[in-house]
Formats: structure tokens, sequence, C-alpha cells
């Protein structure tokens, strides 16, 4: 069977969690089984990327710049379809919310989560707008939907009316290859390169508003009370919720406390993860949550948000807070520096814990589950 890969939607370092998941998805298609060909849809902006994955793969670049979503999704819509045929593809995959409402194949969408549904306050009017009806529309012609929790699931069944055996859920991971506890050579080269200090607690996050960053940084506020040798390190795409809290960190004088990086080369992450003394994770919204387990894998104990689906992938081996309060934040973090006990204890059942997810599981599930929806379909 020759699967397509519909990656229009990749910009990359700009498209946050989800290119995470499209780059280690494709990664490992091909050697979760033997059987199946995949042909990935590239647009302009990610020439290249998928250039070097050995196997079964080819890559279809396509003419097109995906950086005005409008044009990317008008594209999808009208010349997909077209190459598809020519590519004789026989199922195809959209990896990124929205899919050709008339697919000449079976089609299937990934709708990693429906933020736009739960916190709209986050997004303009005509954007709503416009968010509503195209994920909506491409959920229901699709012939399944993927999505990463059961949460994320609960969420488009109920919303889009769709019978539950037509949305399958595959969970992420993280790469077990790049994430781990590192030696103390390597964490302090890091240090060096990126000037961090001695001791920090560690939040990677795009700065959009459902992050959450002005309730952690009135939380950091507090704990610089109590342990006022510590600081915040902030690392994450520079989104249109930036200057907010850049502004925020100036009102709470917290300028020389917090170290904000921007987005940073992947392969310094893990080492950043291992040099932090604690991760930080308050998101108000997520459709999974792939930094706990990377912190997790590097041995980090990590405070986390008690919200769907975070609790899913943290399961007993963070500490949970709620992320609508500030003292329960400030509260979280000291416990943590100040129990090493508890510190340990999260560090040992982080680790295990991150064993449970792996991307080879990723791929395997994602055909499995497409393997199911093609064998429901035929059987209607």
């Amino acid at each position: 069977m020759r699967i397509g890969i519909n990656a229009l939607y990749l910009l990359p370092g700009k498209v946050g969690g989800s290119e995470i998941y499209i780059r280690n998805l494709v990664k490992w298609l091909p050697r979760a089984e033997s059987q199946n060909q995949y042909v990935i849809f590239t647009n302009r902006e990610s020439a290249g990327v998928f250039d070097d994955i050995p196997g079964r793969v080819e890559v279809v670049p396509c003419n097109l710049n995906a950086a005005s979503r409008p044009m990317r999704i008008l594209w999808e819509q009208l010349m997909l379809p077209g190459q598809v045929k020519r590519h004789k593809i026989d199922v195809l995959l959209s990896a990124g919310m929205t899919a050709p409402f008339l697919s000449p194949v079976p089609s299937y969408v990934v709708i990693y989560d429906l933020q736009h549904e739960n916190q709209p306050q986050n997004f303009s009017k005509s954007y709503l707008f416009f968010l509503r009806a195209i994920i909506s529309l491409s959920a229901k012609r699709s012939h399944g939907v993927l999505t990463l929790s059961e949460k994320s699931k609960r969420d488009i069944v109920s919303i889009y009316k769709l019978d539950p055996r037509d949305v399958g859920v595959t969970y992420l991971a993280c790469d077990h290859k790049a994430f781990y506890r590192r030696e103390a050579g390597e964490i302090d080269a890091v240090r060096k390169k990126h000037k961090l200090p001695e001791r920090f607690i560690l939040y990677i996050a795009s700065s959009l508003p459902h992050k959450n960053y002005e309730r952690l940084l009135e939380a950091f506020k507090k704990v610089k009370e109590k342990e006022s040798g510590i600081k915040l390190v902030l690392i994450g795409a520079r989104d249109y919720g930036h200057g907010v809290i850049a502004t925020k960190i100036e009102e709470l004088e917290l300028i020389d406390s917090v170290v904000f990086l921007g987005w940073l080369p992947f392969e310094d992450i893990p080492l950043i993860y291992s040099a932090s003394e604690l991760f930080v994770f308050p998101s108000l919204h997520e459709g999974f949550g792939i930094p706990v387990l990377e912190a997790f894998a590097t041995g980090v104990p990590v405070v986390c948000s008690n919200i769907e689906p975070v609790t899913e992938v943290a399961g007993s081996a963070a500490l949970l807070i709620d992320p609508l309060d500030i003292d329960s934040i400030a509260s979280g973090i000291l416990s943590v520096i100040n129990d090493r006990g508890l510190r340990e204890r999260l560090k040992k059942e982080g680790l295990k814990r991150a064993k449970e997810f792996s991307w080879e599981k990723t791929a395997r599930d994602t055909v499995s589950i497409l393997n199911t929806f093609l064998s429901r379909r035929g059987a209607k």
C-alpha cells in the first residue's frame, strides 16, 4: 500500500510539537512495518527535512509557500488531490489538522487538540471562524481522525458528532537517543555556551497565551522570596505573546532572574534539561505534552499542570499543580526544591514513565489504526 502523508503545514522551527510529531512519524513508519511505501508531500519551506530518511520513503516537493495558512489550505484543497492521483496513493494521512474535502482516496486527518473550541478567547474572531470552519469540515469529510490523547478524542467525538470508532489515539514520545541524563562535562559545556545560571528552573514552550507564562512569572516571584539563588530559564519560539511576557518580567522586577533564550538548536535542548534543577510545565491547554516526557527521560523532576491530557502523559511521575492558581504553582516548585526525597522519587518514576512511550510504538499504532479504519470502511 502506498500511504501519502500530507506534510504541507510544516514550517520548521515555527509549528511547535507538530514538527516533532511529523519528523519522528516519518522517520519511524518504515521501521515499524515492512510492507507499505510512504510518499511525503512537502512545501518549499520544509525542503530537505525528510531527504535523509532511509527506506521506503519518497519525498514529493510541492510548489507551495506555506507561510500563508489560507494559501496552504487552498493549495491543499485544489491541488493536492491531483498530486495524490499522480503518485498513485492508496491512502492519504494529513498530519496538520486539515485535509482535502474531496479526496480521491480514503483520507484521514490528524487533529492534535481543539484549543480553538476549548479556549476561543485566545483567537481573534476572524481567525476563530476560519479555524472552526476548516477543522470541522476536515474532521467530518475525512474517513477517520487520529488524535494524541483520550481527552482530545472525547472532545472531537462530542463537538463534531463523530462515531468514536472513527477516532483513533496514538500517544507521542521523545527521542530516547537524544533525551537521556548527560555527563557533567557535557552539562558544563552547554552552561558555558548559553551562559546558564548555576541553579535554574526550566520551562520550554512557545510564548502563546495558553502556555500560562504570566501566572508562572507571578509564581516565580514568590519562589524567589524564599529561594533567592535560583533563576528561571525560558526556551521557545517568540510568538505574538512574547511582548506580554517581556512586560510582565519588567513589572515583577525579574529582569535579572529570568533568562529568555528563545528558539535553540535541537541538539542543545537535552543538555539544558539535564542542567536544570527542575522542569515546570504550567500550561493551560495541550494536545499531549511532549516536554514532560523529555524532562522525564533526562532525569529531571517535573512540576506540571493537573489538566488532561497532561495527566495522561505524566501519570504519577510528576508533581501536579493547579495552573490557574499562582500559589499552587509556587508551592509545587518549592516542594521539589526543598524536598530531596521527593526530587529523587520524581526522577526515578519519571525515567520509568518515559520508557513507556516510544516513536516506534507511535508509528506502529498509526499503521494499525489506519488498517482498522480501512477494514471498517470495506465492511460498510
